[in-house]
């Protein structure tokens, strides 16, 4: 069931959610064997200048469709969108949270509210990772 609705109050704040973030998550096996990327291997990721291996972004944003579920239920399936940039990389052992807050409210159908959130993901030291927007549909009861 989704806990964002029509009443709603701009500024509120989405329910975090976290996720901690492993190497074996980055792992990329073929039939030859597992590769040495940035994300898995120190030495790979120094050589392009990392000070760590970095998480994969998809492992990143995975926690933001989660907390918009979390809201939004169907409201996020059907109709919800979501815009967000990688801002800098989270490393392979850090914990991630996805936060957010209502941002705006907009009438998209006679019947459906659009509700607009600010949403971004932080690493445990405070770092923003990711940030965007995403929105997803709410009913609405009154004209």
């Amino acid at each position: 069931m989704a806990i964002i609705t029509e009443d709603t109050p701009i500024g509120y704040a989405l329910p975090q959610v976290s996720r901690k973030l492993d190497v074996g998550l980055n792992q990329v096996k073929t039939n030859d064997g597992q590769l040495d990327t940035i994300h898995t291997n120190a030495e790979a990721a120094a050589r392009e200048g990392l000070s760590e291996p970095i998480a994969i972004g998809s492992r990143i944003f995975g926690v933001i469709p989660r907390m918009m579920m979390i809201c939004f239920d169907e409201g996020w399936v059907v109709g919800g969108k979501g815009s967000v940039v990688t801002r800098r990389p989270a490393g392979i052992d850090d914990l991630i949270t996805a936060k957010g807050y209502v941002k705006s409210k907009t009438v998209e159908t006679e019947d459906k509210l659009r509700i607009e959130c600010e949403v971004w993901v932080e690493t445990d030291k405070g770092v923003k990772v990711m940030v965007g927007q995403c929105s997803g549909l709410v009913a609405r009861t009154a004209p």
